[in-house]
C-alpha cells in the first residue's frame, strides 16, 4: 500500500468518524425529544383518560331527562351539581341596587298585579314576590322555587316582615288603642296599619295613598295572609289544578333550557298556557343566546344540552304566539326606561308581556 493511499484512507476514516459523531449527536437529541414528547403525550393522555372518565362517573350519577321530571324536587337538586337550576344564594342581594327595591316593578304596570292572582316562577328567596305583596296587593301570589333552601328563605322573610309589621303597628297605635274598650279587639277585621320599617320596605306618600284609596276593593289583600310559597319544579310531572292572571317568568328560561333541552322549554310554555286564564298576562324575561355559552361548560349534561338545542331565545315569542296562543303585547328594553337606567341593577334584560287569547 502505497504512502498515498494509506494517508487518503486515514483522512476517510477520519472523516466517517466525524460523520459518526455529527450523526449520532442529533440522534440522541432526538431520541431524547422523542422522550420527552411520549411523556407529555402520556401524561395528556392520562389527563384526558381521567377527564372522560370523570365526565362518565359524573353522566352515571346525573338522571336522565324523564327521570328529573319524575323526581320529587327535593331529591332533583340534591342529585345534581350545585348550582344547576340558577338557585343562587342571595341573587337579589347581589343583583338590586338596594335589597327591597326592584326597579322592574317600576317599569311594570300595576294593572298586572293588583287585584289578581299571580304565580312567580323561580322565585329564589321571595324577594320580589314579597314586594309585590306588599307594594301591590294581589288577590293572592304564590312563589314557587325548585330549591326548597330558598323557598324557606322566602318564608322566613316573610316572617320576618310580618313581625315588623306588628311590632310599627303596635308602637304607632298604642295611645290609641289605650283609650279603646278591650271588646274593641274582636270588632277589628283588618290591622289599623300596614306600614312596614323603612329599612326594610321603602313605601313612598303614593304608595300609602294608594293604599288608603283601594283598601275596599282590596280590603282581603293584606299581607301576609295574600302570599305563598311552595317547592315545585314547574315542568315536573306532577299536576296542580291552578288558574291565575298573571305569571312571572324572570330570567329562568336559560336553566331550564341547560337542563332540559328544547323539550323542557316546550313544557314550561305549555305549562305556563294551561295555568293561565284566557285575557291573562305572562311577564316574561328571557336570558339571551350568548349568556348561554358562558355555561355550557359547567357540567357535561350542559354542554351536551347546549349543543342539541333548536329553540333559540330570539325564537320564544314565534313559538308562544304560533303553538301556544299567545299574542305579544309589549316589549320592554331597559335602555329606554330610566328606573333600570339610572337603577345600579344588574337587570338589564328586555322584558316581554303577552296575553293568553284562547285555551290550546
Amino acid at each position: 500500500m502505497n504512502e498515498q493511499f494509506r494517508k487518503f484512507l486515514l483522512n476517510q476514516e477520519k472523516s466517517d468518524v466525524q460523520q459518526k459523531k455529527s450523526d449520532s449527536a442529533p440522534q440522541i437529541r432526538l431520541k431524547i425529544q422523542s422522550k420527552r414528547k411520549t411523556n407529555v403525550d402520556l401524561g395528556l393522555e392520562t389527563f384526558v383518560q381521567k377527564k372522560v372518565k370523570q365526565d362518565e362517573k359524573e353522566d352515571k350519577k346525573q338522571p336522565n331527562l324523564m327521570e328529573k321530571l319524575q323526581m320529587n324536587p327535593i331529591d332533583l337538586v340534591k342529585s345534581t351539581k350545585q348550582y344547576s337550576y340558577g338557585n343562587y344564594k342571595k341573587y337579589y342581594h347581589l343583583r338590586l341596587q338596594q335589597k327591597w327595591e326592584d326597579p322592574r316593578l317600576t317599569i311594570l304596570d300595576s294593572i298586572y298585579f293588583e287585584n289578581k292572582s299571580i304565580l312567580d316562577i323561580g322565585c329564589n328567596d321571595g324577594t320580589l314576590t314579597l314586594l309585590i305583596a306588599l307594594k301591590h296587593y294581589p288577590k293572592l301570589i304564590r312563589g314557587i322555587d325548585i330549591d326548597y333552601t330558598l323557598i324557606n328563605k322566602a318564608i322566613e322573610q316573610m316572617v320576618h316582615l310580618d313581625d315588623q309589621q306588628k311590632k310599627i303597628q303596635k308602637q304607632e297605635f298604642k295611645p290609641i288603642i289605650e283609650d279603646l274598650p278591650v271588646s274593641f279587639d274582636k270588632y277589628m277585621e283588618q290591622p289599623m296599619s300596614k306600614a312596614i320599617e323603612q329599612q326594610y320596605i321603602h313605601q313612598t306618600i303614593e304608595d300609602m295613598n294608594k293604599q288608603n284609596e283601594h283598601n275596599n276593593n282590596t280590603k282581603n289583600n293584606i299581607f301576609p295572609h295574600n302570599v305563598y310559597f311552595r317547592v315545585q319544579n314547574i315542568i315536573g310531572n306532577k299536576k296542580y289544578d291552578e288558574k291565575y292572571d298573571t305569571i312571572l317568568c324572570l330570567s329562568i328560561t336559560k336553566w331550564i333550557h341547560l337542563n332540559f333541552g328544547d323539550i323542557g322549554i316546550k313544557r314550561l310554555f305549555k305549562t305556563i298556557s294551561n295555568f293561565l286564564n284566557v285575557g291573562g298576562h305572562l311577564i316574561l324575561e328571557p336570558q339571551e343566546w350568548k349568556s348561554y355559552k358562558k355555561k355550557k361548560y359547567y357540567s357535561s349534561e350542559f354542554k351536551q344540552n347546549y349543543k342539541e338545542i333548536q329553540l333559540k331565545p330570539q325564537d320564544f315569542s314565534k313559538v308562544l304566539e304560533k303553538e301556544y296562543n299567545f299574542k305579544l303585547i309589549q316589549q320592554i328594553n331597559p335602555d329606554d326606561e330610566s328606573a333600570i337606567k339610572k337603577s345600579k341593577s344588574t337587570f338589564r334584560r328586555p322584558i316581554l308581556i303577552f296575553e293568553k287569547q284562547n285555551e290550546i
